[in-house]
Parts: structure tokens; sequence; C-alpha cells
């Protein structure tokens, strides 16, 4: 992280927290969810309520996420444009669902900055998303109101003091669907996280079906960030999942109607 933000002419612009180790923290029997995951709740929350005495706005990273040259002037130029003024939090990456709809939003996000010269990607080739009602998750890399923090401190909190029950991100969507905040979303994605790590924690740890559900989900929201590594992606799809085995009739004409549903020619209506 520390040479990342050296490259990228940030580094006085952020502070490094220790985070929480949560196997050092008393189990409570009101805590639904296990030792990393609050530790993970706690952290985010305490970087958070430093930022609260600010009153500034912050940019949250965790300590895998990917900057790009795009990182920089996109979340500048997103401040300066006021973005923050119309959602409590902005994700610059974020799990992406296996909805066919976000799917095809991400698609033409990407498509639309695929002809920007590298290096010169801007707010105006970003697309700006409200994912409040979306099924978003991760807290890698996301920007906080001035405004919204107090109110986010406050939630979080609240939660601490009654649980947790859910781990942080999946806690800040109930709150989204609740209509307690609301949340954003810049695509495509101008920050990202190591495809490599998740393939070590993943497959290399066994070949179970859910861990291989994971890669694939990663494989797929790293698809959607400005500097993708396309070969990387397709070796960890394959390590994830293996050759491609061939359609069966049926599955073979449902994904060439995915595919048309997936491109500028088809028509909602």
């Amino acid at each position: 992280m520390d040479a990342q933000l050296e490259k990228h002419a940030v580094a006085p612009l952020y502070r490094c927290f220790a985070a929480i180790d949560g196997s050092m923290l008393p189990r409570r029997s009101t805590c639904s969810i296990g030792p990393g995951e609050e530790g993970a709740f706690r952290s985010h929350t305490a970087a958070l309520r430093e930022a609260a005495s600010h009153g500034l706005p912050v940019h949250i990273l965790e300590d895998d996420a990917l900057f790009s040259s795009a990182t920089r002037p996109v979340i500048e130029q997103a401040l300066a444009a006021g973005l923050l003024d119309r959602f409590d939090i902005l994700f610059t990456d974020t799990f992406v669902a296996p909805d066919l709809g976000m799917l095809k939003v991400l698609m033409h996000a990407f498509d639309q900055t695929a002809q920007v010269r590298p290096g010169q990607i801007g707010l105006r080739d970003v697309q700006l998303i409200d994912v409040s009602r979306q099924n978003f998750a991760c807290l890698t890399s996301y920007l906080v109101s001035g405004k919204g923090i107090k109110r986010l401190v406050g939630l979080l909190d609240a939660e601490l003091d009654s649980g947790p029950r859910l781990p942080i991100d999946l806690f800040l969507r109930q709150c989204a669907h609740g209509g307690r905040l609301t949340a954003g979303l810049l695509a495509p994605f101008v920050t990202s996280f190591n495809l490599d790590d998740v393939l070590q924690s993943t497959i290399a740890a066994g070949a179970a079906a859910a861990k291989s559900s994971v890669m694939v989900m990663a494989v797929l929201r790293h698809l959607f960030f400005v500097e993708r590594n396309l070969a990387l992606a397709k070796a960890c799809l394959g390590s994830a999942i293996g050759a491609q085995k061939p359609y069966t009739e049926q599955s073979g004409v449902i994904m060439r109607a995915l595919d048309f549903i997936l491109s500028d020619e088809f028509r909602e209506f």
C-alpha cells in the first residue's frame, strides 16, 4: 500500500490504521458473526469515527486495494462535482452480483471507457450508478461524505452495541435497502483488489465448490476494473472451474440468448 500511495503521489493524503484483531475480543452472546468479521466491523467503524472528527469526505481503503491511474483524478473530480452530496457512501469498486441487469450496466460502462487512452480516464468517462437497492458487498474502497460519516458511525455504533449480527458490508447493504443510507457506485471501477491473492486463498486452499464460486465471482468483479488483467482473469477462472465443458443443446441456446441480451442490440420492452 505504501508503494502504491507513493507511486500515485497521494501518500500525504492517507493514514494507516492498525486493524482490530477479532480473535482478541471477548465473545458476546449477542454477536452472530465470526471473530474476523467482528474485527473488520470494528476496524472500519474506528477509522470512520476518527474521520468524523474532521467533518470532511474520507476515502477508506482495505489493505488489499489496488489503485489505478484513474483513482486520484476520478475521486478528486467526484468530490469537486459534489457527487457525495447525493450519496452517503460511494464505492469505487464492489462485489458484482450475478444480476443480468447490473451486468449489462457494468458492461456498457466499461465499454464506454475502452477507447479512452490509459492515464486519461476522468469522471466524464465514468458512470454513476445508484446501488442503494442493489446487492452490493465488500468494502475494499469507498468514499463517505462529510455529512454522511456521522450518520454512518451512528448506525455502526448502534449495531455494535446490540450485536453485531451481520458482517459490516451486509449490514450497510441492509441499511441501504431499508432507506437509512444511500449508496452509489462509480463504474467502471477505478480501484480493485489483487486477484492473485484470491486465487491463493480460495483455490490453493482446496477445491470445494464454494471456493470455486468465490473465485468465479472475484473474476467477474475484476473484469470491470479499468486496468483489468484479462489474461490473469482467464487463468484464475480456469483454475476455479477447469476447462470449458461443451454446452448441452438447451444451455447452448440459453447462453446465446443471454449473450444477445447483454449486447447493445437488445431492447427492453
